[in-house]
């Protein structure tokens, strides 16, 4: 798919302020496993697509059309506005995972947003998602911000959109372990609550269709 028409990004800083780093995709994949079809909701700028594994194709989504025209010189995208309620433009049982980084917190109905992840995949797929944490220097700290989630609030919205819950880690951007490319030390270690306090910024939810 292609984006037609694309209009200027007009949050150019906020999507550099934004961006996924190229070794938290890696452990985003790491924790997929074997896939094919990815979609990535929300994808700005296309940093899941640009760092993706060889031989995994990912179609990115997201309301920006000037962040999708960016986001395309890595893979297929597609206009999709969350905000507005409308299904996503794919059919049901689909995808073999959904990423959404940072999406849910800014809608006002991210019910809806979870039972479409649910829709378009596969029976077995799965929804990694990453929201904020309920701590107001992590929710206010972003002015397009709805929400932040507890650890139970992001559980029980899976839960009730008819997911299991496979896990549900703290993250946060602890120095140098992307360089040491240590990130998937960063649950065990966001456990310990100095550094819980300080660092965890976010909730990430694997979860799957049943």
């Amino acid at each position: 798919m292609s984006v037609q028409a694309a209009a200027p990004i007009r949050k150019r800083a906020y999507y550099q302020a934004t961006g996924v780093p190229p070794q938290v995709v890696g452990e985003y994949f790491r924790r997929l496993g074997p896939l094919v079809l990815v979609l990535d909701l929300g994808c700005g700028v296309g940093g899941v697509s640009r760092a993706a594994p060889s031989g995994v194709r990912v179609i990115g989504v997201d309301h920006d059309r000037g962040a999708l025209e960016l986001a395309g010189r890595f893979g297929s995208v597609a206009v999709w506005d969350a905000a507005a309620g409308r299904r996503l433009p794919f059919p049901r049982d689909r995808f073999d995972a959904v990423v959404a980084r940072d999406l849910l917190e800014h809608l006002d109905l991210p019910w809806d947003t979870v039972q479409e992840m649910r829709a378009v995949l596969r029976p077995g797929g799965l929804a990694l998602v990453s929201v904020p944490m309920a701590r107001p220097r992590v929710v206010w700290n972003d002015y397009t911000h709805r929400r932040g989630f507890t650890r139970d609030a992001i559980r029980l919205l899976f839960m009730d959109a008819g997911f299991q819950i496979e896990r549900v880690d703290r993250m946060g951007p602890l120095p140098l372990l992307a360089r040491l490319g240590l990130i998937r030390a960063a649950p065990w270690l966001l456990r310990i609550p100095v550094l819980d306090q300080f660092w965890a910024t976010s909730w990430e939810v694997l979860a799957r269709k049943r």
